[in-house]
């Protein structure tokens, strides 16, 4: 009798949460949707390698920094790029660097709904990789300049739609 009050009361709590963690199975269009809306979050940890709880052994910053700031700027020709994480709801952190020959010019931490201001040279071709402190997702823009005659303000919005072009990427590559 006890078995079968058991059974009953399983087959009842899993007829309740059948649709808690179901996903569509068909091909995402948009890989950062696909991560948003058809996976639950917990699959999504388990793809993008899940959330990073501190910074290499460290806490996290409380407020938007540098954690590795560039040593050899030039003096002339430096433009404000500030990177605008206020549309997002989580951390991330953001490497700059050359396409060329991978230089890592700084890589910042910005908490959610932030922003940093960093300096870089608008001569140069930059890249920018971006990873999701949340669900440990990490994607690299498409080479970009920065116009020479003024500063630039950048969301970092991981839609497709944003203002930046983003694929995925893995963890070497990041």
């Amino acid at each position: 009798m006890l078995v079968a009050v058991g059974v009953l009361g399983a087959k009842r709590y899993l007829r309740a949460h059948q649709y808690d963690d179901e996903f569509s199975l068909a091909a995402p269009a948009d890989y950062n949707r696909a991560i948003k809306r058809e996976m639950p979050l917990r699959e999504a940890r388990e793809q993008c390698g899940g959330p990073l709880h501190d910074n290499a052994g460290q806490p996290w910053p409380a407020s938007a920094g540098y954690l590795h700031q560039p040593t050899r700027l030039p003096t002339a020709g430096l433009h404000r790029l500030t990177l605008d994480n206020q549309g997002n709801d989580f951390a991330v952190l953001v490497k700059l660097e050359t396409p060329t020959a991978p230089q890592q010019l700084a890589e910042v931490f910005i908490p959610p709904a932030g922003s940093f201001e960093v300096k870089i040279n608008a001569d140069a071709e930059h890249v920018m990789k971006i990873k999701n402190i949340k669900t440990g997702c990490m994607f690299r823009s498409r080479p970009f300049n920065l116009d020479k005659q003024r500063d630039w303000r950048m969301p970092l919005t991981l839609q497709k739609d944003g203002s930046l072009q983003l694929q995925s990427i893995g963890d070497r590559q990041f």
